[in-house]
């Protein structure tokens, strides 16, 4: 029995002894079991004792803590020698459709894709440096072909065992910051995409001619205004915004009265007659119309300056057109040139024609350049037009600069008091009129006279045929060419290719009457 003295609670248990000296229990320290570091050869033995537990079915597992943890921490875990090459693969059931075992005997490195095996070495670096590696992704390969990020944590065991590498399936992580990468650049689209659209609204509103206030339904405080409507209220449009309209206005009464009962009748059924106003010693027309935004309700409201009218009620135009503006957006070409044929000035109809995007383009060009027979073309043009002073429907072809050819009539005049001199040129594009029965176009012609010996067929020899046929379209276009230079053998001949002396014997042949002028 202890002494009387000694209180209860210093009653020594077991595992202590009494110390009488001082006449109270000596605690023995109580020393925990060493279990054994990575390092360490107890701890060697315990890594590897866990690749060769992680390779039965999981129920054999349940007793052991150290196996429980890999299972909780990776997804995929590799015992690598100080070699780098595989000893052992633990796959969670996330892989189990993969066959990992193929992997033994080769090096990690391998197994990754190229450009994630700096991180490898970065790994195995930090892991011999400090014992435990920060967490690194690295691109795995599969047997099967595919790819998935994981998240690898190196853990150095020693010189001999090599490494303990664990990692994470991060393949869920990558798809969550796909979409967020594709939710941002979608939100970045959106936004310049409105912000494009604000732009071109700013700009056509501030550039309409006729005056726009967007007004709030409900108090009719104008909320936005562009130039044209602070002109026609006298207004700047800076000091129109925030206004209510048309209380603040420089308006009548009965203007105020009329503008007031338009718009609430537009808020609430939709639409209203229009009121005219008498703004700035002029008639102006105001329309409004209803827009929903949001929960609230948008009035936009146009000023349209009324067109001034004659007595008799015609409408006048506010500008008129200039003689430039006009042959610049005539349909038939035109051209302005000088008396050397050099255009000086072209519309929009020649430039399509010829192909030319420009007139910087075209000035200075002689016009004979686009024509299909230049030299000729352009002799028989000036000299009619020096000696009768004008010409009119010429007819030629025009090729144009990616050789698109078309049949023309052209016209052309001095165009009197200009200086220098020049002569204004009219072109009509005739490549597709249609040739009336009984005309005496040149197609017609030709035609008449090819049916006519089509009806000798089985009457006469094809060589016959043959030969009859080339005299008349040999006749044919010796004589378009005579009218064309206005009986002139000497451009006809140019026109046709061929000498005079030959002219001449066709000329006689077939008994085409021309003569030199």
């Amino acid at each position: 029995m202890p002494p009387a003295w000694m209180p209860e609670w210093r009653l020594p248990q077991r595992g202590h002894s009494y110390d009488l000296r001082n006449r109270r229990p000596w605690i023995r320290p109580h020393r925990p079991r060493r279990v054994g570091s990575p390092t360490s050869p107890r701890g060697r033995c315990i890594v590897t004792g866990i690749f060769q537990h992680l390779s039965r079915p999981l129920p054999d597992l349940a007793g052991t803590v150290l196996n429980r943890v890999v299972q909780a921490s990776a997804d995929l875990a590799l015992f690598v020698d100080r070699q780098g090459r595989i000893r052992d693969v633990y796959q969670s059931s996330d892989l189990s459709s993969e066959d990992l075992q193929v992997w033994s005997g080769r090096t990690w490195e391998e197994t990754v894709r190229p450009e994630t095996r700096a991180k490898v070495a970065l790994l195995y670096e930090e892991s011999r440096a400090i014992g435990v590696s920060r967490t690194r992704q690295i691109n795995q390969e599969l047997p099967s072909g595919n790819e998935i990020p994981v998240g690898f944590t190196a853990v150095f065991l020693d010189d001999e065992d090599g490494y303990l590498l664990l990692g994470r399936n991060l393949q869920a992580l990558s798809e969550l910051q796909r979409r967020l990468v594709e939710a941002q650049q979608a939100l970045e689209r959106d936004y310049w995409r409105l912000r494009q659209m604000e732009t071109r609204y700013r700009l056509l509103f501030q550039r309409s001619t006729e005056g726009l206030l967007v007004l709030d339904a409900g108090s009719r405080r104008i909320l936005d205004s562009n130039r044209a409507a602070g002109q026609a209220f006298g207004i700047p449009p800076q000091k129109l915004t925030g206004r209510v309209f048309p209380d603040e206005l420089n308006l009548t009464p009965s203007q105020v009265q009329e503008v007031r009962g338009y718009l609430e009748g537009v808020r609430d059924q939709g639409r209203a007659a229009t009121v005219q106003l008498d703004l700035s010693s002029s008639g102006w027309k105001l329309e409004a119309s209803a827009i929903r935004e949001e929960r609230e309700g948008i009035l936009l409201v146009n000023v349209r300056e009324i067109e001034p009218t004659a007595r008799d009620g015609i409408p006048h135009p506010r500008t008129t057109p200039s003689a430039a503006h006009i042959l610049e957006y005539a349909p038939d070409p035109f051209i302005l040139m000088d008396r050397d044929a050099r255009i000086l000035l072209s519309n929009q109809a020649f430039r399509d024609l010829v192909q030319v995007a420009s007139n910087e383009e075209i000035r200075g060009q002689v016009l004979g350049r686009w024509l299909g027979r230049p030299g000729a073309d352009m002799t028989v043009l000036m000299t009619n037009l020096e000696k009768f002073g004008e010409v009119r429907l010429f007819p030629t072809t025009l090729q144009s600069t990616y050789d698109l050819e078309s049949e023309v009539e052209i016209s052309a005049t001095p165009v009197t008091g200009s200086d220098p001199p020049t002569i204004g040129v009219t072109l009509r594009n005739v490549s597709r009129r249609i040739w009336q029965d009984g005309g005496s176009g040149p197609p017609r012609d030709l035609s008449r006279a090819v049916e006519q010996l089509t009806d000798q067929v089985g009457k006469v020899s094809l060589k016959q045929l043959v030969q009859d046929t080339v005299s008349v379209v040999e006749a044919h276009f010796i004589e378009s060419a005579l009218k064309l230079t206005d009986g002139n053998r000497t451009a006809a001949a140019e026109i046709l290719g061929v000498s005079r002396q030959s002219l001449y014997t066709k000329l006689k042949r077939y008994d085409v009457d021309g003569s030199d002028t």
